[in-house]
């Protein structure tokens, strides 16, 4: 996603940016803008103490940490699903927090087809996923994020993990595994980078 805030002290106020579509205002002069390019995000305006009690909130899946992310349900919710496995990772009710980039990551650490039938996954893959999920995630949050086009974050500054992606876009670019080619298909509407050779597509998995 690229919706960003960006904070400016009183002194440091800028033009409103054509792409800022909600300002806070501080009692101190300062503000807070929330810029979104591609418009994917969205606010709700809820009461006092009200939030977790909104519906959309309420419908969110688990943040994916070693202490949230429980590796049974996960298991759960792929088996029963009838979802190719990319399209079901961007479910935020299944997880929050996977965009396009990690999606495409954590599948590739994982061995895994961006096409392949989520409740064909076995117990083994499923577990290396859900492992992969949570690593790529720390390692990003901890690298300030993923600028690939124009995320930075409230102070301004950019992100560092694209410096460390494996697939995510690298068309043609050779596999940190392999060496085979990196292809780039649309799976769910969705530009999905992967290695066809690390990451075969089985219909029926062993």
């Amino acid at each position: 996603m690229e919706g960003k805030y960006e904070y400016f002290p009183e002194e440091e106020l800028s033009p409103i940016d054509k792409h800022t579509h909600v300002i806070f205002k501080f009692t101190d002069g300062s503000q807070l803008h929330y810029n979104d390019v591609r418009k994917f995000g969205r606010m709700v305006l809820v009461g006092k103490n009200q939030g977790f009690l909104y519906k959309g909130i309420q419908q969110l899946g688990p943040e994916p940490t070693r202490e949230d992310f429980d590796l049974t349900k996960f298991i759960t919710n792929l088996q029963k699903s009838t979802s190719l496995i990319k399209p079901l990772l961007l479910n935020q009710k299944v997880v929050v927090g996977l965009g396009n980039i990690y999606t495409d990551e954590a599948l590739w650490t994982a061995k895994i087809h961006p096409q392949q039938p989520a409740s064909t996954l076995t117990h083994r893959q499923i577990t290396k996923l859900h492992q992969s999920i949570i690593e790529i995630l720390a390692k990003a949050v901890n690298a300030g994020g993923t600028t690939v086009r124009s995320y930075k974050n409230a102070l301004g500054e950019a992100g560092a993990f694209q410096m460390g992606l494996n697939v995510y876009g690298k068309m043609n670019e050779p596999c940190p595994r392999c060496e085979t080619p990196i292809v780039k298909i649309k799976v769910g509407q969705r530009g999905t980078h992967f290695c066809p050779y690390c990451q075969k597509l089985r219909r029926k998995v062993s």
